[in-house]
């Protein structure tokens, strides 16, 4: 090949979106629902993290299983998606919510990484806010929540199932 075709060859590649050295785009949402469901599968109770990025990890935990009295049986998961590690570390954290067959229902997202909840015991998840005089409690006895209460100091905060 003359410098010419070289050139032409070049140009028509990097032109086209062709790179010889392409990065694969990570699906953020698609990578977070395997980690989750990895943890419901191993029933991983303590924290467990997942570096996918230098600058990114996520960060969870499967808090448990609740039957409902209508007899249908959901996965409960805390979960946050840690991002910007190596500046200013941000978190999106929810519980996320999956059906016996481990499929997605939906999520609570959470404003404060502090929100997350602390324990599921008898179909009632616990959360233990410190900075909050309220102890909150919510039951999934009778299904899941369209909304849950998560009140701060006497401040309502509603978090809606997405």
């Amino acid at each position: 090949m003359n410098t010419k075709n070289i050139v032409l060859f070049i140009i028509y590649f990097t032109h086209c979106g062709f790179s010889f050295a392409q990065k694969k785009e990570i699906n953020f949402t698609e990578e977070r629902h395997k980690f989750n469901q990895k943890l419901i599968f191993n029933q991983c109770y303590n924290m467990v993290k997942k570096q996918i990025t230098k600058n990114d990890e996520f960060k969870g935990s499967f808090l448990g299983r609740v039957k409902t009295k209508t007899g249908k049986t959901y996965f409960i998961v805390k979960s946050s998606y840690i991002f910007n590690l190596n500046k200013s570390a941000t978190a999106e954290s929810q519980i996320f919510v999956y059906n016996y067959k481990n499929e997605f229902v939906g999520y609570y997202y959470l404003s404060n990484i502090n929100q997350l909840p602390w324990k599921l015991f008898h179909n009632k998840l616990y959360f233990n806010n410190k900075d909050c005089r309220e102890k909150i409690i919510v039951d999934f006895t009778t299904g899941i929540p369209n909304a849950i209460n998560l009140k701060c100091n006497g401040v309502d905060d509603l978090i809606e199932l997405k």
